[in-house]
């Protein structure tokens, strides 16, 4: 088993975050797309990755580090990652309805943490870093993040930003972090500010994040996202305020049912 990076011929930024990659940590070509250093693979995909369903399951592979850009219609830059997956009957971004897909909460763990590490490294003062929640595709049985540059949508984000993706990318695929807890979160906003901040200054780690915004959610989409975390968590954490009363209710009902503690977010 390998942990694989991936980069798409249709994203700009992913593929020179791969080129990055291949100057900077020697791999090598082993075959067309297929690229090799020290146990971990570089494939390049002809596809937008969002839309590779089945993406790395003839692979051999226990991971699969997406590199991508990031779009902000509000102008803001930042390096993010996140877990795949939609929680409601459409699949716009590819994927499929109401599934999420496979993840690791310790290599989401360790991205935001090493993401944090290299953006003060680099000195990216002015770039956000954080988590997204679970959003868009491809749908994938294979451990899947995502980690990600970008900002204005019409902008490269500059060098300094692509190589902090790319370090990061690698030093996950290297190796995994182990947090205090691992947990499956619920509530709040897209950028998942209250999870980001456990995840820095707490030690906890999280697979599957679901915001308010798709609320309420069924039994089975939350039963997914305690078995589509690796890990298998046993724990529930609650952005209690970012969450409605009546989801809260529907929430703390289905945990029993599904013999999971849970926590609000301190």
């Amino acid at each position: 088993m390998v942990s694989v990076i991936v980069a798409s011929r249709k994203d700009e930024i992913s593929m020179r975050i791969a080129e990055i990659l291949k100057d900077c940590y020697d791999f090598k070509e082993v075959d067309e797309n297929l690229y090799r250093t020290r146990g971990i693979e570089l494939r390049i995909i002809s596809q937008k990755h969002l839309y590779a369903d089945g993406l790395g399951e003839n692979w051999n592979a226990d991971l699969l580090i997406v590199a991508s850009s990031h779009r902000s219609e509000a102008g803001v830059k930042a390096l993010l990652t996140h877990p795949v997956g939609n929680w409601g009957p459409k699949a716009e971004l590819g994927g499929a309805p109401k599934t999420i897909s496979t993840t690791s909460a310790k290599a989401l763990y360790t991205s935001i943490n090493v993401l944090r590490e290299e953006a003060d490294r680099l000195e990216l003062t002015n770039w956000r870093v954080g988590l997204e929640v679970t959003h868009h595709g491809p749908r994938t049985n294979v451990p899947l993040i995502f980690i990600e540059a970008g900002g204005p949508p019409d902008q490269i984000p500059e060098r300094r930003a692509l190589e902090a993706v790319a370090s990061t990318c690698f030093r996950v695929a290297e190796r995994r972090l182990n947090p205090d807890l691992v947990a499956v979160g619920f509530g709040g906003g897209h950028y998942a500010p209250t999870f980001t901040k456990l995840s820095l200054e707490k030690r906890i780690g999280f697979g599957h994040m679901c915001p308010k915004y798709v609320m309420p959610i069924d039994e089975e989409m939350i039963r997914q996202a305690f078995e589509k975390t690796i890990e298998k968590p046993r724990l529930a954490i609650l952005d209690w305020k970012g969450l409605k009363s009546d989801h809260r209710k529907m929430l703390l009902e289905t945990f029993d049912l599904l013999g999971v503690e849970w926590m609000k977010a301190r």
